[in-house]
């Protein structure tokens, strides 16, 4: 690693979108093959070396958001657990719309309400920190249709956002045009709508119109692989940006155009490998969100530590419920 030890706790970091709950890190599986014990807290402890105070497991199905919630609650209650601070997702993402609400022998009614009975407890607790992750996707449409994807976005929207819980949304936007947005535009004004719109990969002008109803852009490695990507992310505000992982996916490639902007590496061994206490080849971890932001500073001809340092705010801005990082995370 390049980084020096005083480098990595100075800067701090809010990973707003790992997918933590994934038999990777939960179990050591890989393509149904298990190579490992579960290396969870080991996953936290290099996150915390790397400046990352505060990290949000994103959900996607009813099953994930019990979970989700449960982990964030285990947690909590956890004596020896490394001292960062966990919190949750609550949704229905849209590849998962026909199998949760269609296909399972429940009406969907019935999923919703549970949905909603979680949303209310893990608001209650502090463990559950956005609604999401929902929205479109029309890049995998054998998934989930797209009325379908459009119906229950439509319906968890109405739903929770009537709740009056105060939480931000986790927002889906893959290959769909302007859907979304109009969908939002017609549910909520400026001043109502708080959220993300992760892993953007789209226009500038798409973002700027997400800008303008209040949303920020969430940024990972899927963000950053081609020119016309970094083209984006120079002209986007660093006060509307939040960084993310999106782990264990969106790792930021060789072939990624922003890659020659890393300055800080990380040693893996393949998971047939597979030693405890290392990184696993393939695997994205919240650590690696420092690439995020070297990738955007290079591209914004920033220094690092700015970046960094608004993008965390930003993310403190956006997560009230969310604010207190464990003194150990950040000395």
């Amino acid at each position: 690693m390049s980084s020096s030890t005083q480098q990595e706790t100075s800067l701090q970091f809010v990973d707003i979108g790992a997918n933590l709950l994934d038999e990777r890190y939960t179990d050591g599986i890989y393509f149904g093959k298990k190579r490992h014990e579960s290396d969870f807290d080991l996953v936290l402890e290099r996150s915390l070396e790397r400046g990352v105070s505060h990290l949000i497991l994103t959900a996607g199905t009813l099953r994930e958001s019990r979970r989700a919630l449960e982990l964030v609650e285990a947690y909590q209650a956890k004596e020896d657990a490394p001292p960062i601070v966990l919190g949750c997702t609550v949704g229905v993402h849209p590849t998962r719309c026909q199998q949760e609400f269609v296909d399972e022998d429940k009406d969907a009614i019935a999923i919703m309400d549970e949905l909603q009975g979680l949303l209310e407890r893990g608001t209650k607790s502090g463990s559950v920190v956005a609604i999401g992750e929902f929205g479109l996707d029309y890049d995998r449409l054998e998934f989930s249709p797209k009325d379908v994807q459009i119906e229950f976005f439509q319906k968890q929207l109405d739903r929770f956002l009537g709740l009056g819980l105060d939480l931000p949304l986790f927002l889906h936007n893959r290959s769909v045009g302007k859907d979304l947005l109009e969908i939002l535009k017609d549910r909520t004004t400026k001043d109502s709508l708080r959220g993300v719109v992760h892993s953007f990969d789209d226009s500038l002008e798409l973002a700027q119109e997400f800008i303008d109803l209040g949303l920020y852009i969430g940024l990972n490695g899927c963000s950053l692989k081609t020119e016309e990507n970094l083209a984006v992310v120079k002209e986007l505000p660093l006060d509307k940006i939040l960084l993310e992982t999106d782990c264990p996916y969106c790792e930021i490639k060789a072939t990624h155009a922003g890659h020659h902007h890393i300055q800080t590496t990380f040693a893996k061994k393949p998971d047939k490998k597979f030693e405890m206490g290392k990184m696993v080849k393939g695997r994205n971890e919240p650590c690696q969100i420092i690439q995020v932001a070297e990738v955007i500073a290079g591209v914004k001809g920033l220094p690092l530590e700015e970046v960094a340092s608004a993008c965390y705010q930003n993310s403190m801005d956006l997560y009230k419920g969310f604010v207190t990082a464990p003194q150990a995370a950040i000395n």
